[in-house]
This record gives C-alpha cells, sequence and structure tokens, in this order.
C-alpha cells in the first residue's frame, strides 16, 4: 500500500508542476491596466451580461438524473446471471453460482458456495471489472479490461486475462494466472501458485511459512519473493528483490546474469555497515547472506558476483 500510496504521489506532484509550468508571467505591463483614465475596450466575445427576451431560453436544461447501476441479483439456488451492456453489480448470493459480467465496468460479487465468475461474457472485450470471491473455491476471470479480482476464502483459481490486471489470492491456497497484459498477482496467505504469463508483470510473496511457486513467464518481471518462496523468472529481464526477513529465505531458480538482477532492499541502518556475501553451500547451490544472515538461496550462481547487486534503501 506505500508502494502504491508513492506513485500516486509522483503523479500528483508531476500533474501539479505541470500546471504550474504552464503559467508564464506577462512580457510586460499593460498600460491600460495602470492608467485610470483609459477607457476600457469592448470585448464583444463576452456573454451578454442580461438574458435575452426569453429569460426561459437562455437557462440550459437541468442534467438528468444520474442513472443508478443496474442491481443483478441471485438467490440460495445455483443461479446463472448475466450483466448488460451497462456497469453492473452482480451478486451471486448463495450456490454455486455462473455470473458473467457484461461489457461495462461491472461489480461482482460471488458469494458463498463454488462459483464461476468471469467479469466479462466474451474473452478480448469489455471493461474494467471488480471481482469478489467470498466464500468456497471459486474460478473467476477478469477477461478484458483491467480488472481487480479478489479470491477472499477459500481455494480459488483466478485469471486475469487480457488488460492490466491485478488479482489477490486471500485465503486458502490459490492459483493466479495473470496472462495477458503488465499484471500484478500477491499471495496474502497460503500456499499459492502465480504464474504471470505474457508482459511485464510484478509477483509478490508473504512471510508465511506456506511456500509461494513463482513463476514470472514471458517479459521482463519484477519478483518479490516470501521467506520461504520458490521463484523463477523464465524468459525476459527479470528483477528480484530480496529482503532480510526474520527467518527463512526464498529460493531462486533460473538467475542469469547477463539478463537478469538481483536488487537487495535493506533498511537505512543496516545498508550503511551491510557485509554482503556470496558462497557455494555443500549442496552446490549459492547462499546470499547480509551480516551472516542468509537472504537468498540461487540454484546455480548464473554467474552473479557481489558487484552485481544493486542495494536500495527503504524506511524502517
Amino acid at each position: 500500500m506505500f508502494l502504491i500510496g508513492g506513485l500516486l504521489g509522483l503523479v500528483m506532484t508531476g500533474m501539479m508542476m505541470d500546471a504550474a509550468s504552464s503559467i508564464s508571467p506577462s512580457e510586460g505591463e499593460d498600460e491600460d491596466a495602470t492608467d485610470p483614465d483609459a477607457t476600457p475596450e469592448p470585448d464583444n466575445d463576452l456573454p451578454p451580461i442580461m438574458p435575452g427576451d426569453n429569460p426561459e431560453d437562455d437557462i440550459p436544461p437541468l442534467p438528468d438524473d444520474p442513472k443508478e447501476p443496474p442491481l443483478i441479483e441471485g438467490s440460495a439456488d445455483a443461479d446463472m446471471l448475466m450483466g448488460t451492456a451497462e456497469d453492473d453489480v452482480i451478486r451471486g448470493g448463495d450456490g454455486a453460482d455462473d455470473l458473467r459480467g457484461g461489457l461495462g465496468d461491472d461489480l461482482i460479487y460471488a458469494g458463498q458456495g463454488d462459483d464461476w465468475v468471469q467479469g466479462d461474457s466474451e474473452y478480448g472485450v469489455g471493461g474494467d471489472d471488480i471481482i469478489y470471491g467470498g466464500l468456497g473455491d471459486d474460478m473467476m476471470a477478469g477477461q478484458g479490461g483491467d480488472d481487480l479480482v479478489y479470491g477472499e476464502e477459500g481455494d480459488d483459481t483466478l485469471f486475469g486475462g487480457e488488460g492490466n490486471d491485478s488479482l489477490f489470492g486471500g485465503a486458502g491456497n490459490n492459483i493466479l494466472a495473470g496472462h495477458d497484459g503488465n499484471d500484478v498477482l500477491v499471495s496474502t496467505q497460503g500456499s499459492d501458485d502465480l504464474d504471470g504469463g505474457a508482459g511485464d508483470d510484478v509477483l509478490i510473496g508473504h512471510d508465511g511459512r506456506e511456500t509461494v511457486w513463482m513463476n514470472g513467464g514471458e517479459g521482463d518481471d519484477t519478483l518479490m519473493p516470501g521467506a520461504y518462496d520458490f521463484v523463477s523468472g523464465n524468459d525476459g529481464h527479470d528483477s528480484f528483490i530480496l529482503r532480510d526477513t526474520a527467518e527463512g529465505f526464498p529460493t531462486v531458480a533460473d538467475f542469469d546474469a547477463t539478463q537478469d538482477q538481483v536488487v537487495l532492499h535493506l533498511d537505512a541502518d543496516t545498508a550503511k555497515d551491510a557485509d554482503i556475501t556470496l558462497h557455494q553451500d555443500q549442496d552446490g547451490t549459492y547462499l546470499l547472506g547480509v551480516n551472516g544472515h542468509t537472504v537468498g538461496r540461487f540454484l546455480q550462481d548464473g554467474g552473479l558476483t557481489i558487484g552485481d547487486i544493486r542495494v536500495v534503501t527503504t524506511a524502517g
């Protein structure tokens, strides 16, 4: 959340600077502005101060009342609910439901039961949808658009589809697959399986004792594994972000120094006098350490040297 908030702050700052730079000082003083005897020039471009002969003709019509988004609700049974071309709100309720949004920006609550949810009824077209899995072992697909998909409770399967999607696993052991686009896949707990697919994706694990299996897929991906995670960048120029966790350390399967990079996040105090080491373990793997504490295991060195490691200081 801090990272997202920081990015938004940078964007807003850039907008303010752009607005300020568009206001330039005048090249010289207007003589009429400082001469009290000057006669103001008429401005024929200004609108009339007084209304016309029929004042009602000059009053713009009131806008139509905004429409409430269509609400489509299911029952306690197994329902099949279809959205419209508008921005729908779909509530599945109980039962194993089949929920399909339309072409608009839909908000879908799967509810209880093992549900099948599609943000759009067709793959490749549709709006930016938000999907909540609720209880049960759900299968959810964003389809077209830039979608937000939350697994919540249960062992869920989340598909992004086309667009730049954000998938959050929630409780349970989940499968998160980004497919096309530059996606964000977040494992919050449990033993999840994250597959970025095509595009430049961001995969984030957690520091619980469960193992999160992370595969970047195609593209230049950023992978931030948790304490016990197993991570593979696969194709592309990938960045592996490692941290000094309280216990445990992740395993990196396929680092290649000719195209990948290792970024080490350390707090300012640790980074100031950090002793970074890289040595081969008895099993043939390579251990990266900070001040005697292992922060990552590499199944192969891939040409990695201490000089290749980029250190980034973080707050705290």
